[in-house]
């Protein structure tokens, strides 16, 4: 079969990659000149880490993807060097927004785990708030026993789970709630659901922490670029 690989920007729209190839060259932009260096220890984690996400365990291995990718080992270095110099990139064009960046999203950082029953009925959601808050039953006893549809019963422990990613009806009590608290029950959805409030992971402002928030940024700043050039095109 005669293939050969041409393409322009409305090629690259039509794939729905133009985004992800104009990010791409614009992070190899922004980090060209940085004269950040690595050490070889910081370089052995890199590669390391590469050949593991990528399944690649002998050198003939690598080899074979160098040939396949059309780049010799310098390219390669280069290539997956890049997520390095752009995280390092981020983290010094935003160290000074973080804390507030941190604090703005510090909700939606922290994890939450919760317990919860829902089922169709507000007599049975009624009898089963009550089994737990006298202590008749635990939470456990009644996802493990109780004898319902599946339709109409549902029972899990949740977690760890970030605010946003949670049921808006369930989030507002999260938020609120105190730890063990118990919520007797709501509608929502169609369901009625009791609540246990079990356990919250405060986010912490480390090095971690700080990373992540950067790259957040950083990846902020891309959208936005790609938005901008795509506007002053149509102009």
């Amino acid at each position: 079969m005669n293939f050969e690989l041409k393409f322009n920007r409305k090629e690259l729209a039509r794939l729905g990659i133009l985004k992800i190839f104009f990010k791409r060259k614009l992070k190899n932009y922004t980090t060209k000149n940085i004269k950040k260096s690595i050490n070889d220890k910081q370089q052995l984690k890199i590669i390391n880490n590469w050949k593991k996400n990528n399944s690649i365990k002998t050198n003939s291995e690598l080899e074979q993807w160098l040939h396949l990718n059309e780049v010799d080992k310098n390219e390669w270095i280069d290539l997956i060097n890049s997520d390095y110099l752009w995280t390092y990139w981020c983290m010094d064009k935003y160290k000074d927004e973080l804390t507030q960046y941190f604090i703005k999203r510090k909700d939606y950082l922290d994890l939450y785990y919760y317990t919860i029953i829902k089922v169709k009925k507000k007599e049975i959601a009624d009898e089963i708030y009550i089994r737990i808050k006298e202590e008749e039953s635990t939470f456990e006893e009644i996802v493990n026993n109780f004898s319902l549809d599946k339709e109409s019963f549902y029972g899990e422990k949740i977690g760890p789970i970030s605010i946003n990613n949670i049921e808006d009806a369930i989030a507002s009590l999260i938020k609120i709630g105190d730890l063990e608290q118990l919520f007797p029950p709501k509608l929502s959805n169609g369901f009625w659901f009791i609540l246990r409030k079990d356990n919250v992971l405060k986010a912490e402002f480390n090095q971690q922490q700080k990373i992540k928030l950067s790259l957040e940024l950083g990846e902020k700043f891309l959208n936005d670029k790609f938005i901008e050039n795509q506007q002053n095109k149509k102009l």
